[in-house]
């Protein structure tokens, strides 16, 4: 009976609190419709910091948002409580993105694999009409030779009625779609494949994925486990940031 009475009183002390909690996202929606019409917003959750907010928008974007909707904050919130600095939004943002990654099937994408044994796997959101994606890609090999697999995701800047989101159509429509993308990325036109009529609706979920966890430019470079690596960089930096250890070829010792 009293453990009864304990849990029926910590019920009755959290309902005021969830009622507040539903009252203040209530206003938030209210303060967003008057003030943002143009902004979607998809969730509000608790931000871990007492009174604000974690607001995200149907683009993927995070706001901190006040409890009664005076103040709106962007940029990452940061914890440094403890012995650690730790990037709340960031956290929140790779566990978001993780299962809409592995949601990705490589019959969808242009996959390079790794030589030999893989030790490290990433997603590059790309675009053929991009300098530094174009450096990106003169690394694939030296990355399948550490072991990297390389798996590329359409995603031209400017969409797919663009130059470049034609070229990556053609590409994605080709028998060999890996040789398809270096002739792109070597600034050579590839054509669509005579007679045959392809669908577009699998780039464009590529595209809408991408502004949903956050892609802004390209190369943008996910590890499997939603952390974004960063963009453009060479195969070593690459492999450093997967944690892979490379061997170190040892020099023959001088006569």
């Amino acid at each position: 009976m009293f453990r009864f009475i304990l849990i029926a009183a910590a019920a009755l002390l959290t309902l005021p609190m969830s009622l507040q909690a539903a009252a203040e996202q209530d206003v938030i929606k209210r303060a967003f419709a008057a003030k943002f019409p143009q902004v979607e917003i998809a969730s509000i959750d608790k931000s871990g910091v007492g009174g604000i907010y974690q607001v995200e928008t149907s683009a993927g974007e995070l706001l901190y948002v006040s409890g009664d909707s005076k103040f709106v904050f962007t940029g990452d919130l940061l914890n440094i409580g403890g012995g650690a600095t730790v990037n709340v939004s960031e956290n929140w943002r790779s566990n978001k993105r993780v299962s809409a990654l592995n949601d990705l099937k490589d019959a969808d994408l242009v996959v390079y694999p790794a030589a030999n044994e893989e030790k490290g796997e990433v997603l590059v959101f790309t675009d053929t009409s991009c300098g530094y994606c174009r450096k990106f890609h003169a690394e694939i090999t030296a990355m399948n030779n550490l072991g990297i697999t390389v798996k590329y995701v359409a995603w031209p800047r400017y969409g797919l009625q663009s130059p470049a989101g034609q070229t990556m159509v053609n590409i994605w429509c080709s028998d060999d779609r890996g040789a398809a993308m270096t002739q792109a990325k070597s600034n050579q036109p590839v054509a669509a494949p005579g007679g045959k009529t392809c669908e577009q609706n699998t780039l464009q979920d590529q595209i809408n994925l991408g502004h949903s966890i956050g892609v802004r430019g390209t190369p943008a470079v996910f590890a499997t486990d939603g952390r974004q690596l960063g963009g453009y960089m060479k195969a070593d930096q690459l492999a450093d940031q997967l944690g892979i250890q490379q061997a170190i070829a040892q020099q023959p010792a001088a006569q």
